[in-house]
């Protein structure tokens, strides 16, 4: 891949979270951001 093709894969990859954010809110409540990938300060064993 050129480093064209993959900051266009990045870019429609980023779209797609957040309309899947969107879709969760409105399914769920609360905010899109409340559903915004985080990470775990103790690397996801809690």
């Amino acid at each position: 891949m050129t480093d064209e093709e993959i900051a266009e894969f990045e870019d429609a990859m980023d779209e797609q979270a957040e309309q899947l954010r969107e879709d969760l809110a409105q399914d769920l409540g609360g905010d899109p951001e409340d559903y915004r990938r985080k990470p775990v300060a103790d690397g996801g064993e809690s």
